[in-house]
C-alpha cells in the first residue's frame, strides 16, 4: 500500500512553504508531504532574488494583487519578527529624475494611497538625499514600510513550523516528481523515489517544474475548501 496523505504540495520554494505552513496551521489533523527535488528548500528564484518586501505600491486600487500584496507583506514583517527571520524594514526611495516623469510619480503615490500602503510621503531633493545621498532627483515618493528578507530562512522556518504541528506530516528533499495520476478522489502522485495519493494535490514548483510535466493532467491543484 503506498503511503497516503490529506495534502501533498510539490516545490520547496517560499509558495510552497507558505502554502505547507498555513494549510497545517488551518488543518492541523491533516497529514501534508512537501516535495522538493533540490536537497535544500528555496534553491532556485526564492534563494536567489533580491530578497525585497513589496509594498504593493504600484497595483491597480482594488486589485487582488494590491490586496494580497499589502496584506502579504504586513504578515511576513510580523512572522519574521516572531520567528527571528533576518529582516530590515528599511523603506525604499521612488525618484523621478526629470519633469517627464512627474505624471507617472503622482499615479504611483495615488496608487499607494488608494491601497492603504502606511508610511508613504513625498519627498523634496533634499530630503531625499537626507534618506540617500547619491540620489539626484526632482521629486520623489517615500515608501516606509517596504525592506528586505531573507526568503530562504523564512521557507526554512515555515516547513519547519510546518513539520512541527503534525508527526506525520514531512518535507521530502532531494525527490523529483515526474508525474500526476487521478484515481476517483485520491491523485496518486509519482516521483523518482516512488508513489503517494492524496485527496488534495497543490503544485508550487514554479515555471521550470511545470514545463517538465508539460503533457501530465492539466487540473493538478485541488485545494480543500
Amino acid at each position: 500500500m503506498i503511503p497516503s496523505f490529506d495534502i501533498i504540495i510539490v516545490g520547496g520554494g517560499i509558495v510552497g512553504a507558505a502554502t505547507f505552513y498555513k494549510m497545517q496551521r488551518r488543518f492541523p489533523n491533516f497529514d501534508i508531504l512537501l516535495i522538493e527535488k533540490e536537497n535544500r528548500l528555496a534553491d532556485h528564484q526564492t534563494g536567489n532574488n533580491s530578497g525585497v518586501i513589496h509594498s504593493g505600491i504600484y497595483y491597480k486600487p482594488g486589485s487582488q494583487k494590491a490586496i494580497n500584496c499589502a496584506n502579504g507583506r504586513r504578515e511576513l514583517v510580523e512572522f519574521a519578527k516572531k520567528y527571528n527571520v533576518p529582516h530590515d524594514v528599511c523603506g525604499k526611495l521612488i525618484a523621478a529624475t526629470d519633469q517627464s516623469e512627474l505624471p507617472f510619480l503622482e499615479k504611483i503615490y495615488q496608487h499607494g494611497i488608494a491601497n492603504g500602503i502606511e508610511t508613504i510621503r513625498r519627498v523634496n531633493p533634499n530630503e531625499m538625499r537626507e534618506i540617500e545621498p547619491h540620489v539626484r532627483a526632482i521629486d520623489g515618493i517615500h515608501v516606509g514600510c517596504t525592506g528586505i528578507i531573507d526568503f530562504r530562512r523564512a521557507t526554512e522556518v515555515m516547513c519547519d513550523l510546518g513539520v512541527g504541528m503534525n508527526n506525520n506530516s514531512k518535507v521530502n528533499l532531494g525527490e523529483e516528481v515526474l508525474g500526476f495520476e487521478r484515481d476517483g478522489l485520491y491523485t496518486k502522485v509519482k516521483s523518482n523515489k516512488g508513489e503517494y495519493s492524496c485527496r488534495y494535490l497543490i503544485v508550487a514548483s514554479g515555471s521550470f517544474g511545470q514545463k517538465r510535466r508539460r503533457g501530465s493532467e492539466r487540473k493538478s491543484s485541488w485545494f480543500p475548501r
